[in-house]
């Protein structure tokens, strides 16, 4: 009887024991052991431009997330913790990237975001290997395809399919009319132009391409060239300075037409410039998502808040609302995953977040299929000294017949 008590007590102990391993596996699937997780706080990574070619934006983009963390955490934050922000500098230069990655990756869940193509390109091996989330500051649909990535609302592409579409619908470009395109040499730049040159096609236009390199300063001699080639509109993807030159030396050319830059090329600051008239008079900004300066709810809201952690309007307003956006989709992916804080558990999530939005300030997003944009719909902005950092709509979110006809080109 003795033997029989010993043999049951021990069985009883191995029980025991298996149940805690069992417990101990249940609360590394919760997240416990996950990089980034603790009890208390979930930290998710920010790799930013902080000192190249985007600085400004970079800058921007990083306030924006802390306000919108901010919000989150006081809110009660997201599975019972607080979010948290690791952040390193890349200098727009991937190899910098890889090794601000390769020290930060073990003290995060996953990324926020990370800003650039070049540096995701450069970043998507060790973010695929490791099965990480990963938030992206760029619109290239070749990123799509990737359900490691999140790309959010209209792809570079797409946005400049809206603008010709919304040129010619206002009767500013006709069939036959040769179209401008200055555009960054790499992806952002490249996808933009396959984008002109789709719509083109299909509204009897032409586009005169003319690259240029991200240091470039002084765009006369392209746009010399695109005056000379009589063009009745100008598309712009570049940087915010590179815009604001295309925008002053067109107008010392003579040339009275409209200037449509990408998601990119503004900056509040430019207001303070000589560019200033140019830029009031003929300059456009396509974007998916809303203008900081709207009028309208959310728009104000997060423009108070941004007002009273940081005093003055923003250097890129698209910047703020970009990452705020996206901090508050990530956080509801998050929600998603909390029976399984882990990277494959917060990656599963991603794809049941089918009707995300921020009205007034980001239309509807689904994310179910990665090799698809969350979005196809784009506004045009325009520029306003009157308004909250400098732009406001120019008409609502659009999605024009042309975006919703085109095949986006998927790396997946």
């Amino acid at each position: 009887m003795h033997k029989s008590r010993t043999v049951g007590l021990a069985a009883a102990a191995l029980a025991f024991t298996l149940a805690v391993a069992g417990c101990s596996t249940k609360a590394e699937t919760a997240g416990t052991a996950a990089p980034g997780v603790s009890d208390s706080t979930i930290k998710l990574g920010v790799l930013m431009d902080l000192s190249g070619p985007f600085a400004g934006t970079g800058k921007t983009i990083l306030d924006a997330s802390n306000v919108a963390v901010k919000e989150i955490n006081a809110a009660g934050g997201v599975c019972d913790r607080k979010l948290a922000l690791v952040t390193r500098d890349h200098g727009y230069d991937p190899q910098k990237a890889v090794a601000a990655y390769d020290e930060m990756d073990p003290q995060v869940l996953g990324y926020l975001n990370i800003l650039g193509s070049p540096v995701v390109t450069a970043l998507r091996d060790k973010i695929e290997a490791k099965d990480e989330l990963a938030g992206l500051t760029t619109f290239a649909s070749t990123l799509l395809g990737d359900e490691h990535l999140i790309v959010l609302g209209a792809t570079y592409d797409i946005q400049t399919i809206n603008g010709l579409d919304w040129l010619m619908r206002k009767g500013e470009l006709r069939s036959g009319d040769s179209v401008g395109h200055i555009y960054l040499q790499g992806e952002i730049g490249e996808n933009s132009l396959r984008g002109s040159k789709f719509a083109a096609g299909k509204l009897g236009l032409k586009i005169v391409g003319q690259q240029i390199d991200p240091t470039a300063t002084d765009l006369t001699s392209q746009v010399n060239a695109l005056k000379s080639a009589k063009v009745k509109a100008i598309l712009v993807d570049s940087t915010p300075k590179q815009a604001a030159s295309v925008a002053a030396v067109a107008q010392a050319a003579g040339m009275e037409v409209p200037i449509m830059g990408g998601v990119s090329t503004f900056a509040t600051s430019l207001l303070r410039t000589s560019a200033a008239p140019a830029l009031t008079e003929h300059y456009s900004r396509l974007s998916g998502l809303g203008a900081l300066g709207a009028d309208n709810a959310a728009a104000r809201k997060l423009a108070a808040a941004w007002t009273d952690q940081y005093g003055k309007a923003p250097e890129a307003s698209s910047g703020v609302v970009h990452a705020y956006a996206m901090t508050k989709l990530y956080a509801e992916i998050l929600g998603k995953s909390c029976d399984d804080l882990t990277r494959p558990g917060v990656l599963k999530a991603r794809s049941s977040v089918t009707d995300f939005s921020l009205p007034g300030l980001l239309p509807p997003q689904d994310f179910s299929d990665p090799a698809e944009p969350s979005s196809r719909e784009a506004q045009v902005l325009g520029v306003d000294k009157g308004v909250f950092a400098g732009v406001k709509a120019r008409g609502d979110f659009f999605a024009s017949d042309l975006a919703k006809e085109y095949k986006v080109p998927s790396a997946g």
